[in-house]
C-alpha cells in the first residue's frame, strides 16, 4: 500500500483508506469517499492537487501522508 504522497503527477488511483477520522469526515463532505477513482494533477509547493469527477482537491503533504491509494493503469 502506497500513500498519496508517494504518487506522481499522471497517476490514476482508487482511494483506499483514509487514516485518520476528522480527514475522512472533511473529504466527504466534498464528495470524496473510499472507493473513488481519482488523479493527481499538480504537486506544488507542498500541496497536491487531485482531480475527482465532481471536483478539484488540493491536500497538504501533511495530510497525503494520511491517505492511502492503490495506482490504477
Amino acid at each position: 500500500m502506497m500513500t498519496l504522497l508517494q504518487g506522481k503527477v499522471g497517476d490514476k488511483f482508487f482511494l483506499k483508506n483514509i487514516i485518520e477520522k476528522k480527514l475522512d469526515t472533511r473529504l466527504l463532505s466534498l464528495g470524496l469517499c473510499r472507493g473513488d477513482v481519482c488523479k493527481i494533477e499538480n504537486i506544488a509547493n507542498g500541496n497536491i492537487l487531485i482531480k475527482t469527477v465532481e471536483t478539484k482537491i488540493v491536500l497538504s503533504e501533511n495530510l497525503a501522508e494520511k491517505v492511502e491509494i492503490e495506482v490504477v493503469e
